[in-house]
């Protein structure tokens, strides 16, 4: 009897491995995570701004590898009347300090980009300005019904058996991101929960989930 048992233990333990491989946190394979987020628009609405607040791997690169990660501050401007210059000095002004910060164009979507190599905690007073634009700050993310984490929990649920696709054996082998995605609509932002994996295999998933209702609306 004692044989017995031996023996199906030993069949039960690698399905025992390969269960807790599946049912692994995605947090262990995260490459970038946003879990503060500020918005922000000047009196006159002619530039918006976002800060992304998290954690990212360094150094970074899209390729479905988990790297170790780092905190990060990244601020967006986007002017309504785009500028010409690849980069501006802004005046950045955190908590009644005031330092220069210099923001650099992307080409893709004409907006200003810049980390400011830290971490920012929820409850900042920041204010930024440029000639005449002055942008001030306010964590929208602790209005958000659906938290980062059960962002994660959701995205998970949603994919599925479609997360087996990335595992070779008991080994992930992909990246994932979690983010804030903005859409413009009628001079307001809607924003959404945006996850994605990234395989090694080149296989790519998405995930958009609302961030007041948790409903999964691509995925």
């Amino acid at each position: 009897m004692k044989k017995i048992f031996l023996f199906s233990f030993m069949l039960l333990c690698p399905l025992l491995l390969i269960s807790c491989g599946e049912s692994k946190d995605l947090e262990d394979n995260i490459s970038e995570i946003t879990k503060i987020y500020y918005q922000g628009s000047d009196s006159n609405g002619t530039v918006s701004a976002s800060i992304s607040i998290g954690q990212r791997e360094e150094p970074y690169i899209i390729d479905g590898v988990h790297r170790p990660l780092c905190d990060f501050s990244l601020f967006v401007l986007n002017f309504n009347q785009p500028l010409e210059e690849e980069e501006i000095i802004t005046r950045l002004t955190i908590n009644g300090e005031e330092q220069d910060f210099i923001m650099y164009l992307n080409p893709v979507n004409h907006q200003y980009m810049a980390d400011l190599g830290y971490a920012l905690e929820k409850d900042e007073n920041i204010i930024i300005t440029y000639q005449d634009y002055t942008v001030s700050f306010s964590n929208v993310s602790d209005n958000f019904v659906v938290s980062w984490a059960q962002a994660l929990e959701i995205a998970k649920n949603s994919l599925g058996e479609r997360l087996d696709s990335f595992y070779e054996g008991n080994n992930f082998r992909g990246e994932c991101y979690l983010k804030v995605l903005t859409e413009q609509n009628d001079n307001f932002d809607d924003l959404f929960w945006y996850f994605s994996i990234v395989g090694q295999n080149n296989e790519v998933v998405n995930v958009v989930i609302d961030i007041n209702s948790g409903e999964v609306l691509v995925g």
